[in-house]
């Protein structure tokens, strides 16, 4: 999209109950980021994002496709099989609907769920061990009520927009080059640094080197697009 996505409103109870989602897509990839780096995983891609970050490459807002639970239901396990247990929500922000019902009905049948947000938003969940939250902060405050749940943060890095002091992002994700301070991990979730793809291989390389000394520096974690870099989506 990159920065041209409208900005839609949270859609949560009691208007809205969870019982239809709007949906980008369903399909079955293995998880090229962060914590679950690796891992076969079917991806639930939810429509609309309340924020425009201008390098988001994403389409999440091409489709009209507004599913019932079971529906959905349906898709999902179609494309578990038999041996994927691990759910991604991903968007688009997935907050910003009321996935409750969703994600009551996927840890029911007994599947790790995974969130990603960019932490600006709260629906209450069932919480539990099965159920990961991976921030990707891109405003400068977070969601308090969120804040709790957070199993692992991160962060996209671009050459010469990294703060010095942390080694973490100091510009802002809605426009390019202006400095801004983006909200930094609380508590003792795991901190990830991926570089950022500009679609531009020189750029590219730069921000991966940014983001190997911020790790090598401030013991962050090194995650890549694997996904990518090996041609699956």
């Amino acid at each position: 999209m990159l920065g041209a996505n409208p900005i839609r409103k949270q859609e949560v109870a009691p208007q809205f109950d969870g019982g239809k989602l709007w949906v980008q897509e369903v399909f079955y990839p293995l998880q090229g980021e962060g914590p679950f780096s690796g891992h076969p995983a079917v991806f639930v891609r939810l429509s609309g994002c309340n924020l425009p970050c201008y390098f988001c490459d994403t389409d999440f807002e091409s489709s009209t496709w507004r599913p019932s639970l079971n529906e959905l239901m349906s898709k999902v396990q179609a494309a578990l099989g038999k041996s994927c247990k691990l759910v991604v929500l991903t968007g688009g922000e997935p907050f910003r609907q009321n996935i409750q019902v969703l994600v009551k009905a996927l840890l029911a049948l007994d599947l790790t769920v995974q969130i990603e947000t960019n932490g600006t938003l709260y629906v209450d969940l069932p919480w539990c061990e099965q159920l990961h939250v991976v921030c990707s902060p891109k405003t400068v405050a977070l969601n308090n009520d969120l804040v709790p749940h957070i199993s692992a943060y991160k962060y996209v890095i671009k050459a010469g927009e990294v703060d010095e002091e942390d080694g973490l992002p100091g510009g802002s994700t809605r426009i390019s080059g202006k400095p801004e301070y983006i909200a930094r991990p609380e508590g003792e979730a795991p901190v990830y640094v991926m570089p950022m793809d500009e679609q531009d291989e020189k750029r590219n390389a730069a921000n991966q080197a940014a983001c190997i000394e911020s790790a090598l520096k401030f013991g962050y974690r090194l995650t890549l697009q694997t996904h990518k870099i090996i041609g699956v989506r």
